[in-house]
């Protein structure tokens, strides 16, 4: 077979030959290619095998794009090195971090809300069926100030897990805070009746009635909650408060003494206390209390009162209560009525019947 003179001078290959080799080249690789896609499953590819496939592919493309231009320069009319530099190889599309469940929590227990929503927003995309990236994903959104983010995938934990008591209590939080008492009592009741004991659920049911207007249901739901723990500060203080609002100092200072009692360093409980012993007729009392809690927070509204009352009030003046006095009194309250509570559980237990949670 008779060979061509290159322009150099110098043998060379047929041009149709290097065409049909790199045309052989690029139908084994497809095959190739078409093979490592086929095999294994899904898990397999997931574990990691796709990126290493994806990989190699790219490797290969590139290789063949500079291929193809070594065979339109042997083509071309003036054989040898062209003008044009080859292009470099295309770099591999940059994958996205994949996120722990342990990583997104850090930046919320740090209190990077933004960052938590960030995180858990891929988490929750990689594990869309795990309703705890949801619930984490909605706890962000609420506490980065999103209630439609905490909304949304709070309800998305409960489309995947009805049973999961805790973002059913904290979207009722959320329904509260938008001014949606109704359907906060719907979920905190749903909560409630998954769980009887979870003293959240109460709380909660009682903050929703309260915002419904209902107070003496709340109320009522408060004193469920004390049944069952008779430290809950939080239900003490709310109570409390409630019963404030209502004019009603003289039961207020009773649940607010004991919740002073279990937080002494709670400024809102303090500051609370206060004003039911002010309004109960105990100003030196209620000084102390906002005088303490001026001493832990001196920019809170305890401090304006406590300066108020200093102007009225003898420096040697002697309280006629002390907290301690109104704690003591209003747990025993709570264990007599406990007492009580449990011996008509206990029979309507035995007629059958489920006590009022």
């Amino acid at each position: 077979m008779q060979t061509k003179t290159a322009g150099n001078g110098t043998a060379g290959p047929d041009r149709s030959e290097r065409v049909l080799r790199w045309l052989a080249m690029a139908l084994a690789l497809a095959c190739f290619v078409a093979a490592a896609a086929c095999s294994g499953g899904d898990d397999d590819i997931e574990s990691g095998d796709s990126q290493a496939i994806d990989t190699w592919v790219v490797a290969q493309e590139a290789e063949m794009q500079v291929a193809d231009r070594q065979v339109a320069a042997a083509m071309s009319d003036t054989e040898g090195v062209t003008d044009e530099t080859p292009p470099s190889p295309p770099s591999a599309p940059e994958e996205r971090r994949s996120v722990s469940y342990a990583d997104a929590e850090g930046a919320f227990q740090a209190g990077a809300y933004g960052e938590a929503i960030d995180l858990f927003s891929v988490y929750a995309e990689e594990h869309p069926t795990n309703p705890w990236g949801h619930y984490m994903l909605g706890l962000s959104g609420w506490k980065a100030g999103h209630p439609d983010i905490a909304e949304t995938h709070l309800r998305e934990s409960i489309g995947l897990a009805p049973d999961n008591v805790k973002a059913r209590v904290n979207l009722a939080r959320v329904l509260i805070e938008a001014g949606r008492a109704g359907e906060a009592i719907e979920q905190a009741a749903a909560a409630e009746q998954l769980d009887p004991a979870s003293i959240q659920a109460k709380r909660v049911h009682a903050r929703a009635l309260t915002a419904s207007g209902d107070h003496d249901s709340a109320l009522a739901k408060y004193e469920d909650a004390l049944w069952i723990h008779p430290d809950d500060g939080w239900s003490l203080n709310n109570m409390g408060y409630l019963l404030v609002q209502q004019g009603r100092y003289d039961d207020a200072i009773g649940p607010l003494a004991l919740a002073v009692q279990v937080d002494s360093a709670n400024v809102t409980f303090l500051n609370n206390f206060g004003n039911a012993l002010e309004g109960a007729g105990f100003p030196v009392a209620a000084l102390a209390a906002f005088r303490s809690a001026a001493r832990i927070d001196p920019g809170s509204r305890a401090a304006k009162s406590a300066g108020r009352l200093e102007s009225r009030i003898a420096p040697d003046a002697v309280p006629a209560v002390t907290g301690a006095e109104l704690a003591q009194t209003y747990r025993e309250e709570l264990i007599i009525g406990s007492s009580a509570r449990s011996d008509s559980a206990g029979r309507w237990f035995s007629q059958g019947a489920q006590p009022r949670s």
